[in-house]
């Protein structure tokens, strides 16, 4: 690859980018000046309201009905002000004025009644409108003093009537507070619950607008396929402005980290305390956390960079890609503000989840928790993630179909039916409505029905799963046969399927156990299953666990999903692996997330091969099957070692991972149209 080439069109976007001045006022003029005058004006603002609140005179009108408790009511004010510096002016009213009318003039703050009773001491009666700011907190102070009064009254009771109270009042034990946290840690914690917020708003914003810049934009302008033209590779081309928006994204960052420290250099020292605080406090101790943060901000950057050019090279406009970017700043956003809530903190489970682990982990380190492990995971998690969101990017702008086909606007259900054409093809805008819609509603709506109903509210998931898809693409006059891969199964097809699955599923039990004893906070993932499948009797739970998910999630997944895909143009490879994530983010927990991943991808390649859905869906309907037989059969269970076992020795690891992976092979040579041993006989007799 050209370097040359790659740094002189790095340096053309970057140009271009520049010339842009709302880019520039964005990102630089915003952060270093608009923020500091922002934060500088809430303080003010704040600190003038605290102030006024308590320097602030109210009128308070006390009914006279008795002088000699009007009296009392007027003192029990008037000492608020060396008690509390709380200032009152005090009048007194005649009863059965309009106490509402008085308060809604405003001539009156806050309006006290008393009641004489049998009692020593009367009952009062306070009138306020707590609608009204001034008259809310006229209403806060004077419950304050009356609380005060009334606790008075308490303590000089038991004064008279015990003897010895001041000896019994007497706290009867001290305590001595130490705290082991430094300055620094302390100080860290305050610094790891603001960090990764602004670190994730900083990165969108860097990437957000310069995203939308390069792909987009120059779409709008027409220049995307002059550039398109050149003698250079599509690749060098993406690249160049892969970097152009990661560049951005850091720059983004370090303007808005300056600006956040100037600020957090002004209040530190205008605080009381910053010279005691000084002194020991040492700024060095953070120096390896900043380091480590630069580093992971970097392939966070990337990351976040190759996810914006993703959706953004998908729009037909700026106006589209804005829209279709807002989900992408809500689920950073989320995940940033994740992180300070209680109970989160990075662990080996969180350390795998994009943008969650990030957050976690810049926390983490300005807390001074370093621990090289987790460390290492979220770095080598993040470069995947990376990884993975630079592939997908690199093929969807190979693909000119995505780059100036229909993009997110090929919504087919926002047209009448009767204007549609025969035999239609979804487009990309229609999976992710119809995706949207199942997660949506099999989640709530099916949430719902399974903690309602159980055993049966699970069969209606699986309808609703089925149901979203299917009238869709009846709705928009979909070419059934080929977007659901309809085609008659071979035999030879089937039969590979026997030891796919046999296979896959020693595989997965191999792995599910390492996960359990690596991870076994989530070893109760898989309990939710087994719970549905025991409470519905054998023949039932055969039809709702093994047959219904073997036609619904095929119907969804290597049916409107693959088959959708795979007329777009879009490499197989890519193709294969987006239906598998689809697929294994649908169970949504981290468990199934893993083993099913495997799975997907084995059965994309099966649906790939024999262009039938009908042999993923045996597959599927073996798999589900033999788990709900194991339920029910737990005497066969314990008698076959394999399934007894929850934890394996090395060696029998290595005996079944062997056995498993000449299952699969066998299912491939059997299977494959283009290298199997079938394939090769045909070959030959040709």
């Amino acid at each position: 690859m050209n370097k040359k080439i790659i740094l002189t069109l790095l340096k053309k976007e970057i140009v271009d980018i520049f010339r842009d001045t709302k880019t520039i006022i964005i990102m630089v003029i915003v952060p270093l000046i608009l923020y500091p005058l922002i934060f500088l004006a809430s303080m003010l603002l704040t600190s003038s309201i605290m102030r006024e609140s308590t320097v602030k005179t109210y009128n308070v009108a006390i009914v006279n009905e008795t002088e000699k408790e009007s009296e009392n009511i007027k003192q029990l004010l008037a000492d608020a002000l060396e008690a509390h510096e709380y200032h009152f002016n005090t009048e007194y009213i005649n009863a059965g004025e309009d106490y509402e009318k008085l308060l809604r003039d405003s001539k009156y703050d806050l309006i006290i009644d008393y009641k004489n009773t049998d009692a020593e001491y009367p009952d009062y009666t306070v009138y306020s409108l707590t609608s009204v700011n001034k008259s809310s907190t006229c209403r806060t102070m004077v419950e304050k003093v009356l609380d005060d009064y009334s606790d008075k009254i308490i303590d000089d009771r038991l004064k008279g009537a015990i003897d010895n109270y001041d000896e019994l009042k007497k706290e009867p034990f001290e305590v001595e507070k130490k705290d082991y946290s430094s300055k620094e840690e302390t100080t860290g914690m305050l610094i790891g619950y603001i960090m990764p917020f602004m670190m994730m708003i900083s990165v969108l914003m860097g990437a957000f607008t310069v995203a939308i810049d390069v792909s987009v934009g120059e779409k709008e302008r027409g220049t995307l396929e002059t550039l398109i033209t050149l003698p250079i590779s599509n690749t060098q081309m993406m690249i160049s402005k892969f970097f152009a928006v990661s560049i951005f994204a850091l720059f983004s960052v370090t303007i808005n980290l300056c600006s956040f420290g100037l600020m957090g250099i002004y209040v530190f020292n205008s605080v009381k305390l910053a010279k005691t605080f000084v002194g020991s406090f040492k700024f060095t101790q953070f120096i390896p956390s900043i380091l480590l943060m630069i580093v992971v901000i970097i392939l966070f950057s990337m990351f976040v960079s190759a996810l914006c050019l993703c959706v953004d090279f998908t729009a037909k406009s700026v106006k589209e890609a804005n829209n279709l970017t807002t989900p992408l700043m809500l689920i950073l956003m989320t995940g940033a503000g994740m992180s300070v809530l209680p109970g989160v903190k990075l662990n080996i489970f969180y350390a795998l989840i994009p943008i969650l682990n990030v957050s976690l982990l810049i926390k983490d380190l300005f807390m001074l928790k370093f621990d090289p492990y987790i460390i290492a995971v979220v770095f080598f998690s993040t470069m995947i993630h990376t990884t993975i969101a630079i592939f997908i990017m690199t093929k969807v702008f190979s693909s000119e179909d995505i780059l100036f086909g229909e993009g997110a606007r090929s919504l087919r259900i926002f047209e009448k039916r009767v204007n549609m054409k025969e035999k239609q093809i979804p487009g990309v805008g229609d999976i992710v409505m119809v995706f949207a819609l199942m997660f949506l509603i099999s989640s709530f709506a099916g949430g719902y029905i399974i903690l309602k109903f159980g055993f049966v509210g699970y069969a209606v998931t699986q309808l609703i799963i089925f149901l979203v898809p299917v009238l869709y693409a009846w709705y928009m006059k979909a070419d059934f046969k080929n977007v659901f891969s309809l085609e008659k199964p071979g035999v030879k097809e089937m039969v590979g399927v026997l030891f796919f699955v046999s296979g896959s599923y020693i595989v997965n039990t191999l792995l599910v156990s390492g996960l359990y004893n690596i991870l076994p906070s989530i070893s109760t993932d898989n309990e939710s299953l087994s719970q549905i499948v025991g409470g519905g009797g054998f023949i039932p739970s055969l039809f709702v666990i093994g047959i219904m998910p073997a036609i619904a999630e095929e119907a969804a997944f290597r049916g409107f999903l693959y088959g959708t895909l795979k007329n777009k143009k879009i490499p197989i490879f890519a193709t294969c692996v987006i239906t598998a994530l689809v697929f294994a983010a649908y169970h949504m927990n981290l468990l199934q997330f893993i083993y099913v991943t495997v799975m997907g991808l084995i059965m994309s390649y099966m649906i790939y091969n024999s262009k039938s859905i009908f042999v993923t869906a045996f597959f599927h309907l073996i798999n589900n099957s033999f788990s709900v037989f194991l339920e029910y059969n737990k005497d066969f269970v314990q008698k076959v070692p394999f399934f007894a076992q929850d934890r394996f020795e090395l060696k029998d690891v290595f005996i079944y991972l062997t056995i498993g992976i000449v299952l699969l092979l066998m299912g491939f040579l059997i299977s494959d149209n283009k290298m199997g041993l079938f394939a090769k006989r045909k070959k030959q007799q040709n």
